[in-house]
Parts: C-alpha cells; sequence; structure tokens
C-alpha cells in the first residue's frame, strides 16, 4: 500500500523553471504569426478553397483570356 511510512509526510514542491517569463515573451509573436498565417492561408490549406474558384473570379479570367486570345488563366487553375 502506498502512504507516508514512518508517520511523516512531505510536502511535494515543483521546480523551479527558469526563464518561464522569457520563454512567454518569446512564443506571443510565434502564436500571434501561426494565427495570422492561419487567419490568412486558413481557407485554402484547410477547406481547399480557392479565390479564383469563385464564379465572378472565373468570370473575369474567362474574360481575360476572350480578351488576349489565350487560354493562361484558366489552364493554370488547379483544382482538388
Amino acid at each position: 500500500m502506498a502512504g507516508n511510512h514512518g508517520g511523516h509526510s512531505q510536502k511535494f514542491t515543483p521546480p523551479h523553471v527558469h526563464g518561464r517569463w522569457s520563454a512567454k515573451l518569446y512564443m506571443a509573436p510565434v502564436w500571434f504569426f501561426v494565427l495570422f498565417r492561419i487567419y490568412h492561408d486558413g481557407p485554402h490549406h484547410f477547406l481547399h478553397h480557392h479565390p479564383w474558384s469563385e464564379p465572378k473570379m472565373i468570370a473575369h479570367l474567362e474574360e481575360v483570356d476572350k480578351k488576349y486570345g489565350t487560354s493562361y488563366a484558366t489552364d493554370n487553375m488547379h483544382f482538388h
């Protein structure tokens, strides 16, 4: 059985971690950058939503192709 053997108990004290404040100071910009990139790139990377796959943008790209007699704008679109 686990317990205090011999009738005395010791209070647990967690170890002192040096640099806790500086670690928080350095990690704040890192998390800011990660959340900033998720905000801006999230729909593309996680939802596979591309801004050029919206009907308004497709219509614009088709107009560009028609104007210049090419198919570069619509041929280079990749879909998942």
